[in-house]
């Protein structure tokens, strides 16, 4: 009987070891990047500042030595490409077009969520008689180059029956957008949100409103992972992820969407102009972390046009970046199939 219970202990313990050989060793810390606007410190207006400012995703490692750590990037999607490439990041969330260029350059991420929607505003000057995108045939028209805005106005285009050659495009940042306008160098300026307040001043006026243009309209991005964070710590990954869902269902609620929009209003931006912005918008659908055919089709979408652009040299294989693993899990796990149905490579929803 002793020899019997002294072989069991032995195995248990065998066992207990190799359980504890194979446990995840959680990561010390978890690095996170966004695109960053504001003064003094920088903040994100997408949902990983939701998820960051209402600590989804540090509540996932609450009682672990895990820490986490937010950085928003005033330099777009260039820097964050930057910090991945020199392995200052484990995680970002940022504009399709400057990701794809990254992916294409050989940064290794992998997919694991959609970031949701980007409002983007089309600004004309007021002594103009600019009411449509078609009016802007033959005029000058201020964006900032490799950016899901630049995506979004060669869209735009097309769907009014024009292309690239029809317009003139003036390369510039933000800022300098505003002053070209200001100073009537250029006849339009294509933006988010800060081009908002020009209206009220009197130096633009707001013509267009990617919203308004259908499901397709608006700009979108990724959040991803390095894959060499996700193979080490794959218990980690899907942490986080089921924080970046839980930040997006908050979202979705709309008792919520005034604090959302203070939330974000630390990048810079007054509440007013975040609620001008997303004025009309379901929040729960434009910040839908799905990533379903409707996503699949936006994304190829912009490797095309940075094709065309030669933004990219090399190809990008959609299929093997996507891993849709860990958000359906999040959305099973959380019960949230009915908040964000399937939706085809139209948007139409599925069931």
């Amino acid at each position: 009987m002793r020899r019997l219970l002294s072989t069991f202990l032995l195995a248990a313990t065998v066992m207990f070891g190799a359980a504890t050989a194979h446990a995840e060793e959680a990561p010390a810390t978890i690095r996170f990047g966004d695109v960053g606007f504001g003064f003094g410190t920088p903040f994100g207006v997408g949902l990983q500042a939701i998820a960051d400012a209402k600590g989804f995703i540090a509540d996932e490692f609450k009682g672990t030595p895990t820490k986490v750590e937010f950085t928003y990037f005033t330099g777009t999607g260039p820097a964050i490409n930057e910090a991945l490439s020199n392995g200052q990041l484990d995680f970002a969330s940022y504009g399709a077009v400057p990701n794809i260029i990254g992916k294409a350059n050989g940064l290794d991420t992998v997919i694991l969520a959609s970031y949701g929607g980007t409002t983007i505003f089309g600004a004309a000057r007021p002594d103009l008689e600019i009411k449509s995108i078609a009016d802007l045939k033959g005029k000058k028209v201020a964006i900032q180059k490799a950016t899901i805005i630049h995506w979004g106005l060669i869209t735009a285009l097309k769907n009014a029956g024009l292309s690239e050659k029809d317009i003139t495009i003036v390369d510039l940042k933000n800022a300098d957008q505003l002053a070209a306008i200001a100073a009537k160098s250029v006849d339009a300026v294509f933006g988010a949100d800060f081009l908002l307040p020009l209206e009220d001043k009197g130096v633009a006026k707001i013509f267009y409103k990617s919203s308004e243009a259908g499901a397709s309209g608006d700009g979108f991005g990724a959040f991803l992972v390095t894959d060499k964070f996700r193979k080490a710590y794959p218990e980690a990954t899907q942490k986080v992820v089921t924080g970046f869902v839980k930040a997006a269902q908050w979202l979705a609620d709309d008792k919520n969407r005034e604090e959302a929009f203070k939330i974000w209003s630390r990048a810079g931006s007054p509440v007013e102009i975040i609620s001008k912005s997303n004025a009309g918008s379901q929040l729960g659908q434009k910040y839908n972390p799905r990533l379903d055919d409707f996503f699949v089709a936006r994304y190829r979408s912009a490797i095309d046009f940075n094709r065309e652009q030669k933004l990219i040299r090399r190809d990008v294989d959609l299929d093997a970046w996507v891993d849709p693993t860990y958000v359906d899990n999040a959305v099973k796990t959380l019960n949230l199939q009915a908040l964000w149905p399937d939706r085809s490579a139209t948007g139409v929803l599925q069931n």
